[in-house]
């Protein structure tokens, strides 16, 4: 997603309804961090440092955060949550895609369209062992460009000797996996949030042999929303996973991280929640609901944005910004979220790196490290493969960027 530090770093931040910041105190916050750290970490640390201090809860709360119900109130808030009757998606086709992906297209009641999702089955259809089943979300993108997890990193390698199955939904553009209040015109009718709770996980166990002891991840937008999804459903989410993302949709930067990376697709962000004192944008922060994730077993990462090895070769795109600067925000709210969770008791693992610039290789990386959490949760078994995986080529329908599109990520 698109994120501008310079309204943050001058002290002229815009109110949208959280209190400002008080400028006079950016010097004051600035002097704090060490002198020796690299250059280009210091936006990411200069934002937690605004954030571990007293203006964390405008950064990241908003000034009538705390009290709010979840789904009631005076508002229609409630329409921003599954309808508890809402019934399970059906199954459309299943496609060999390569190796053990397959497409599973699916029809969701909910938002009125078919949905595809690339899933790795383990062994095939053909193999019905029970196993868990992690989601795998995408970023602002929602894959529906032709990159994804697939295609852009060696996820398959990592989950070949698994027996879980792998999925990552595709379409979900610049929707937060939310259900929004009113159809979007760039984005159309978004029930995101009812998908993943009542209309997917369903079918992928009786279709799948799921076992209905799950996780859930996702990187740069969907973050904070994997956080959100596994409190809503705690039986079935035993773990979740944020990378590089902002668990927070309140408060200043929250409110900004989501509004940007609704903006990157022309998506309108008062059809989702209204105006920002819409008590919605308070009922889906996970910052604000840490209670309802205290039988979560809970992972965050996040980068201080120093370009690295672990970029590869990838560049910056003009249209997500510079992910220098993505990242930095992430980390400062990552930050913050993991320190306030700590704080409650809760089991989070919070694992802050300094090489990384919102890129492929940082994703993967914390995905890759966020299993030593999730793998427990799920008690994921051994599964022994016979055919070895095979490289996903490039997809056909999108032209390669050089190096990689950073976009892709998105």
């Amino acid at each position: 997603m698109v994120w501008k530090l310079s309204s943050l770093l001058s002290g002229r931040v815009q109110q949208s309804g959280s209190s400002l910041i008080d400028a006079s105190s950016v010097p004051v916050a600035a002097s704090s961090l060490f002198s020796a750290i690299p250059l280009l970490a210091v936006p990411a640390l200069f934002l937690a440092t605004l954030g571990g201090g007293v203006f964390g809860s405008s950064l990241y709360e908003g000034a009538s955060s705390h009290g709010s119900s979840l789904r009631n109130g005076s508002s229609n808030v409630g329409e921003t949550f599954p309808d508890e009757d809402a019934r399970p998606a059906t199954l459309q086709s299943v496609t060999h895609i390569e190796n053990d992906i397959y497409e599973v297209t699916v029809y969701s009641h909910a938002m009125g369209r078919e949905v595809k999702n690339e899933v790795i089955l383990p062994g095939g259809p053909d193999n019905e062992t029970p196993r868990p089943t992690f989601y795998l979300l995408m970023g602002a993108d929602g894959a529906a460009n032709g990159w994804s997890w697939r295609n852009s990193s060696d996820y398959q390698e990592f989950f070949q000797d698994k027996l879980v199955n792998v999925v990552t939904p595709i379409g979900s553009v610049s929707s937060m996996q939310a259900d929004w209040y009113r159809e979007d015109e760039a984005t159309g009718r978004n029930k995101w949030l009812t998908y993943f709770t009542n209309e997917l996980p369903p079918l992928m166990d009786e279709y799948f042999h799921g076992n209905g002891r799950d996780a859930i991840a996702g990187i740069s937008m969907s973050g904070g929303p994997a956080l959100h999804i596994a409190s809503l459903e705690p039986g079935r989410f035993r773990a979740a996973a944020s990378y590089s993302g902002c668990p927070a949709t309140s408060g200043v930067l929250g409110d900004t991280y989501v509004r940007q990376a609704l903006n990157l697709n022309g998506a309108d962000a008062a059809k989702m929640w209204g105006m920002s004192s819409d008590p919605a944008w308070v009922a889906h922060s996970p910052v604000l609901h840490l209670d309802a994730l205290r039988n979560t077993a809970l992972f965050v990462s996040a980068a201080q944005g120093v370009p690295g090895a672990i970029d590869g070769t990838e560049t910056s795109s003009e249209r997500i910004g510079p992910p220098l600067a993505i990242e930095a925000a992430s980390y400062a709210c990552s930050s913050y979220f993991v320190d306030q969770a700590q704080r409650a008791g809760l089991d989070v693992e919070w694992y802050p790196q300094v090489e990384g610039t919102h890129s492929w290789g940082l994703f993967e990386k914390s995905m890759r490290k966020s299993w030593g959490v999730i793998g427990p949760a799920l008690d994921v078994q051994r599964f022994e493969r016979t055919i070895p995986v095979t490289k996903s080529p490039l997809p056909e329908e999108a032209p390669q960027p050089v190096g990689g599109s950073v976009g892709s990520s998105r």
